[in-house]
C-alpha cells in the first residue's frame, strides 16, 4: 500500500486501570489502525491486560522508568490518576459514610502532578506529537464536593 502513512504508535499510560485497560483494549482490535502499547505500573497489571510485550512496567513518579515506553511513540493518552482506598471497618447497614485515603508515596500531588508532569515532559523531549490528558473533574478544587468527601468532610 504505497502512499499510506505508517500507523500511528499510542502509549496508554494507567493501561490497567478502569478506563486505561479499556482504551488499551480498544486500540489493540484497530491494529488497522494504531499500533497500541501500554504503561502500567505492576507485574500483576501487566499479566491482568495480557502481558503482551507491548506493555511496559514503569512508576511515572519516576521519569527514567518511563522514557522507554514513551520512545518512539506518536501519542501519548495518559490516563494515570491517584486513587483512593476505603478505610476498613466501612458499615454501610449502619449508616456509616465511607472514609478513604491515599497509599504512602500515591497521594494526587505524586501521581496527578508529578507523574502526569513526568510524562508530559517525557512526551516533549521525544518528540510525541499528540497527548491526550484525561483528568478528574475538580481535581485542582480543594472546596469541590469530591474532595471534600474524600478528606471525610
Amino acid at each position: 500500500m504505497a502512499g499510506l502513512p505508517p500507523k500511528p504508535t499510542v502509549l496508554v499510560t494507567g493501561a490497567g486501570g478502569r478506563t486505561g485497560s479499556i482504551v488499551y483494549k480498544k486500540l489493540k482490535e484497530r491494529s488497522d489502525q494504531f499500533t497500541a502499547k501500554g504503561l502500567v505500573r505492576t507485574p500483576e497489571s501487566k499479566d491482568k491486560i495480557g502481558g503482551a510485550e507491548d506493555v511496559y512496567v514503569g512508576d511515572i513518579r519516576d521519569a527514567d522508568s518511563i522514557a522507554p515506553a514513551i520512545q518512539g511513540i506518536d501519542a501519548l493518552i495518559i490516563l494515570t490518576s491517584a486513587v483512593p482506598k476505603m478505610k476498613p471497618g466501612f458499615d454501610p447497614s449502619k449508616g456509616e459514610r465511607p472514609e478513604f485515603y491515599f497509599e504512602e508515596g500515591c497521594f494526587p500531588e505524586q501521581v496527578d502532578w508529578i507523574g502526569q508532569k513526568n510524562q508530559i515532559d517525557a512526551a516533549k523531549a521525544a518528540g510525541v506529537k499528540q497527548v491526550v490528558l484525561v483528568g478528574s473533574m475538580g481535581g485542582t478544587n480543594l472546596n469541590h464536593p469530591l474532595a471534600n468527601h474524600l478528606r471525610g468532610g
